[in-house]
Order: structure tokens, then sequence, then C-alpha cells
């Protein structure tokens, strides 16, 4: 009888796990992302004998035309949301380096990519409110260095050391973010990380006046970090590095002033020269 009552709770609990397993995707990604990842999961299954690099490239130019939109993910309350139809400048390359990961290991659900995508969005991979999700870029790369998935080389590639970088940006503008807004709480959290990334003096950027020199160091599918000039941010925009057809280097990125996702017309060097809000770039190089 003890064993009997053991089978049915062992049964219980495998039914539960699969309709968590089935919830969790079915909240997470809606029907047309998920026909569109089936498609893209297609073309990268047939490459993976390619680097997660290479692959990278590949997502990426699946996705292009996809519409950028912001602010995607401010739901109240704080859960995942993947989406392969609209996306933002980080999400884009995010979302692509998760497709790449998950194709080099040979899986093309959409559970898997909700998986690996919460991993690297969230603090130790947990959804814990607002605050849970990793908002600077900088943290970001700490924590996916950590996992072994990439190395920052901005050092490596002679970058000034950024002595004055610091993160202050979020909790100084609380009232801008609805979810910190009369909520204590969780500006308090978003400082103590805050301090945390202030706690480090290892920021490099490659000066804005040097960057045409970086392009024979760049590969494809590096993850290319425009450095802001706002003071208390790190990040002001992110792409993947793309070598075109002339062997000329290149970006792809969600472009807001596009309004999708494009091949960018401009060089590096000319696009970070050309914003105001860059003061270089930093790179990461995936494994």
């Amino acid at each position: 009888m003890k064993n009997i009552t053991k089978l049915f709770v062992l049964a219980l609990a495998l039914c539960q796990i699969t309709f968590a397993s089935q919830l969790f995707a079915q909240q997470s990604m809606d029907a047309q992302s998920k026909a569109k990842y089936a498609k893209i999961s297609k073309v990268l299954l047939e490459n993976n004998h390619k680097t997660v690099p290479e692959l990278m490239v590949i997502a990426a130019k699946q996705m292009l035309g996809t519409e950028y939109v912001a602010g995607s993910l401010e739901l109240v309350p704080e859960r995942l949301k993947v989406s392969l139809v609209e996306t933002d400048c980080i999400l884009f390359v995010e979302t692509c380096m998760a497709m790449a990961m998950n194709a080099k290991k040979g899986y093309d659900s959409p559970d898997s990519l909700c998986a690996a995508i919460q991993r690297t969005r969230y603090r130790n991979g947990i959804v814990d409110g607002y605050a849970s999700r990793i908002h600077y870029t900088s943290e970001w790369i700490r924590q996916g260095e950590g996992r072994g998935i990439f190395r920052e080389i901005t050092d490596v590639l002679s970058g000034d050391n950024l002595s004055g970088q610091r993160f202050s940006y979020m909790s100084k503008h609380s009232s801008a973010y609805k979810q910190l807004k009369d909520n204590p709480a969780e500006v308090a959290r978003i400082s103590k990380m805050e301090d945390y990334l202030n706690s480090f003096s290892d920021y490099y950027v490659i000066p804005k006046a040097v960057v045409n020199k970086m392009d024979h160091l760049l590969k494809d599918g590096d993850i290319l970090c425009f450095n802001s000039s706002v003071e208390g941010l790190d990040i002001a925009h992110v792409a993947i590095v793309y070598h075109n057809d002339n062997g000329e280097v290149g970006f792809i990125h969600a472009s807001q002033g596009d309004g999708k996702v494009v091949i960018d017309e401009k060089s590096i060097h000319n696009y970070v020269n050309s914003r105001k809000s860059n003061d270089g770039i930093r790179i990461v190089r995936v494994k």
C-alpha cells in the first residue's frame, strides 16, 4: 500500500512538472514567436557544425526586419516574456545568442529557448520581481562571464580603463520607472546592485577616436557594446558584429531609428562618432 501511495505521489509530481513546463512556455512565448522560432531553429540546426558566434550571425540575419519595440518587458507583475516578432537592442542580442547556443546543443523547442533566455536575463536565472531582471549590461556581462558563455575582451584590445565608471542612473531616476516609482523596496534592491557594480574597477572602453583601428581585431558574432556618456549609465546600445560579403566589418542590430532589425549602413566607427551619447565601445566575445 505504501509503495502504491509513493507511485501515485511520484506520478502526480511528474504531471505537475509537465503542466508547469507547458504553462511556462505558453505564458512566455506567443504562437507567432513559436512559429518563427521553428523556422529559424531549422536553419540553425542545419548549420550546427558551426561555432556559436557564427550561428549568432545566422540567427541575426534570420531576424532581419523584426519590429523594434521599446519597453516590451515592462509587465506587472514581473514574468518572463520571449518574443521573436518584436525586440529591442539587448533582447535581440540575447535572443540570437540563446538560439545559437541551443542549436549547438541540438535543442529546438520553445521551452528550451525560454529557459536559456531566463538564465541570461535574470540574476542567477531566477524571476523574483522587477529588480531580479538584469538592467545594466555590465551585470549581464559579468553573469555571462561567470557562466563561461563569453568573455569581455575590451582590455585585451588595448581599451582605456574606465576608472570613473559609476552606476546610479536607475536609482537616481526611479520615478521614471513604473515598477520603481513609489516602491522604495525595489529601489533599494536596485541600489544594492548598483553598489555591487560600483565595487569593481575593471571597466574598460575603446575610445571613439580609435574605434576605426579595431576593425581587423573584431570577429563575426562578437557582441558590440556602445558605451554611454550619460552619468550613472554604462551601455547605451548593443549589436552583433558582422562582416559583409566584401569583408567590411559592420553590425546587425535592432535599430530604434529604423524601427526594425537591420544590417546598419554605417561603419562601427561612423556610428559611434555620430552619436553624442556614445563615448566608445566595449567588445564581448562569445565562446
